[in-house]
């Protein structure tokens, strides 16, 4: 069975958060995982580690201009928006 649990630890000791469903004197097997640990194993593969060296450099002038070409035609969200809150529920 396994069983995540949060504890604190306190005075030497591992206290746990919320009951436990042990026997007096189980051995059980403890992991401990940081805050950061919990989030990568929450995010699963949607997070990927690199060095800072590792982007390339980005010309943002260059980038703005291929989003505005991009978006050329769109009507912004905000018209949308208000149109949307005209026409009511």
């Amino acid at each position: 069975m396994m069983t995540p649990i949060r504890a604190v630890y306190e005075d030497g000791k591992l206290r746990p958060l919320q009951p436990v469903d042990l026997a007096e004197g189980q051995e059980v097997s403890i992991t401990i995982l940081s805050a950061e640990d919990l989030v990568l194993a929450a995010l699963g593969d949607l997070v990927v580690k690199f060095a800072p060296g590792d982007l390339p450099e980005i010309d943002e002038e260059a980038l703005q201009r291929e989003i505005d070409e991009a978006c050329r035609g769109i009507p912004p969200v905000s018209d949308a928006i208000i149109e949307e809150r005209r026409e009511g529920p």
